[in-house]
């Protein structure tokens, strides 16, 4: 006889115990001199590691889970790391262990606005470094969330006159070679991955992601894939997106005036980016928090007027993009027009009250994957499997996460079954179904699921079970 269990969702007053989740979600950034072991730019006089502890503790409310952290290899333009190089990148991933944060990782030579070109780096000084990190990155790539191919131009970001001086596609494969071989190195443009990864380089193609910049909800050129969202690039994206892991930022909240007709950046349409290109991480260090931190404030305004020929007399936003979007409502009926995924549990708390929601709290929870189990089920007569599907509501299939593994146990806690679900074929609103071959004739008791990072840290799913030892437990 069939048995059939359908797990009872998380309710919406119980979301926060999500945002703990690794690998998704909203993201800071922080910077480390690879040679002083000082950050840089508001924090210059800071050593490295305080700068990233002031700057976790302004988004506690958020919890984020993941920091965008650039490696700054200046000091090192005319000669090999030496010691002291990996004595401060050691000590700055001890600290975000013990932080629990993941960090989306780049490299990077330029820091400067003005004379920036001065900094770059040779080619082979380039390959001479990324040799000498190769074992680096292995040795701590259970937290890493993703590579970023940085290097190139000023931060790291690809600008096409550093393209032109460069030798893009020898640094780019340098990059690929000496990384872990399952980290997903994230590419600023589309065309760096069409331009430099020849189709016969099968792994390497799947190993690209994207980190999407400058969104500012209205299309512009110096997005991933340009501003024309009819073009075979932009239709490669959509393609893409979906089966690899992709990361985005939008401007510095004193730039709005100098890009935008309007005074935020309007939510419904960086939704909308977020949701079809399905965004794993979004940055929380811009438009957000800047006049408390002051962040790139004084360094690159000046650059900004210039290259915008905007007036010095703009009257500049107090309050960021994100902080707007708290005020911004979201409800069913919108997200059911606009095809957005979400769980209706998630508009009511334990009570059956409703409750009212907005684009920061969908951003907020939505990234990423959230996952559910939708359906347990087990033929008592035939003892020989359990049935369980999983859903997920959220942007992005779970392919950061190490692996997501399914067990069955008896009364006695014993293990009598277990399976792998395929990370990649959990996207957007898909259920998947997982059968767990059970190797003993006993019945089983619980079924759990475990998601598990490269960290070592586990995820929750969105239903209510329960969470011992890093899993999710459902009593049949």
């Amino acid at each position: 006889m069939m048995s059939n269990y359908y797990p009872k969702q998380l309710s919406g007053d119980q979301t926060k115990t999500l945002l703990i989740n690794p690998d998704r979600g909203f993201r800071f950034e922080v910077y480390l001199d690879v040679k002083t072991g000082k950050s840089i730019y508001e924090y210059a006089d800071q050593d490295a590691i305080a700068a990233l502890k002031r700057e976790a503790s302004l988004y506690t409310d958020d919890q984020p889970r993941i920091v965008q952290v650039y490696f700054y290899l200046t000091g090192y333009q005319h000669k090999p790391l030496d010691a002291q190089a990996f004595d401060h990148m050691n000590a700055f991933f001890d600290e975000l262990a013990k932080l629990n944060l993941k960090a989306l990782l780049r490299f990077a030579y330029i820091s400067e606005d003005k004379r920036p070109y001065r900094q770059a780096p040779s080619v082979h000084r380039v390959q001479q470094h990324l040799e000498q990190l190769s074992g680096w990155l292995q040795e701590h790539r259970r937290q890493i969330h993703a590579l970023q191919a940085g290097i190139i131009g000023p931060w790291g970001e690809w600008s096409q006159h550093a393209r032109d001086t460069t030798d893009e596609s020898t640094i780019l494969h340098s990059l690929l070679l000496n990384s872990p071989q399952d980290l997903t190195v994230q590419v600023r443009y589309l065309n760096i991955k069409n331009r430099n990864i020849n189709v016969t380089e099968k792994w390497n193609e799947q190993r690209i992601g994207f980190h999407d910049d400058f969104l500012i909800g209205i299309d512009h050129e110096w997005n991933t894939a340009g501003k024309n969202h009819e073009s075979n690039e932009y239709q490669q994206l959509l393609r893409e997106s979906k089966n690899t892991v992709v990361d985005g930022e939008s401007i510095w909240l004193f730039a709005n005036p100098m890009y935008l007709e309007t005074k935020y950046v309007a939510p419904e349409l960086m939704t909308q980016r977020m949701v079809e290109n399905h965004f794993t991480t979004l940055s929380i260090a811009h438009n957000y928090h800047e006049i408390e931190t002051n962040s790139y404030f004084n360094v690159t305004l000046e650059n900004e007027l210039k290259r915008t020929g905007k007036s010095e007399g703009l009257k500049f936003p107090q309050t960021g993009s994100f902080e707007y979007w708290k005020h911004v409502p979201v409800t069913p009926d919108l997200l059911d027009e606009k095809h957005w995924p979400y769980q209706s549990s998630w508009f009511w708390d334990q009570k059956k009250q409703p409750i009212k929601r907005n684009y920061f709290e969908y951003l907020r929870d939505y990234l990423g994957y959230r996952l559910e189990t939708t359906q347990i089920s087990y033929n008592s007569a035939l003892n020989a499997a359990v049935y369980l599907t999983l859903k997920n509501t959220g942007f992005a299939a779970p392919l950061a996460l190490a692996k997501i593994e399914l067990l069955a146990v008896n009364k006695q806690q014993d293990v009598i079954g277990k399976a792998l679900v395929e990370k990649s074929t959990l996207q957007t609103n898909n259920e998947i179904t997982t059968v767990i071959p059970l190797t003993k004739s006993d019945q089983p008791d619980k079924v759990g699921v475990k998601l598990l990072a490269t960290n070592g840290s586990t995820a929750r799913l969105a239903n209510e079970c329960q969470w011992a030892d890093g899993i999710n437990w459902f009593k049949l």
